[in-house]
């Protein structure tokens, strides 16, 4: 039965922060769930993007 390992949690949390740090376009949180993630600026020009965490659903969305 495998075993828990905070460690590869670590390793993954600090690899999902790069990637968010590395994008460009602007960064949104979920208040609800925490989630965060990038959206382009081309895309919110557009209007096609609607704030809605793709995580949850939730639309108690931040921009940070």
């Amino acid at each position: 039965m495998p075993t828990y390992d905070e460690d590869y949690e670590d390793e993954y949390e600090e690899d999902e922060d790069e990637y968010l740090e590395d994008e460009e376009g602007i960064l949104f949180a979920c208040e609800d769930c925490d989630y965060r993630w990038k959206v382009s600026e081309e895309e919110l020009e557009y209007g096609d993007y609607e704030m809605i965490c793709p995580m949850c659903g939730s639309s108690n969305v931040v921009e940070i």
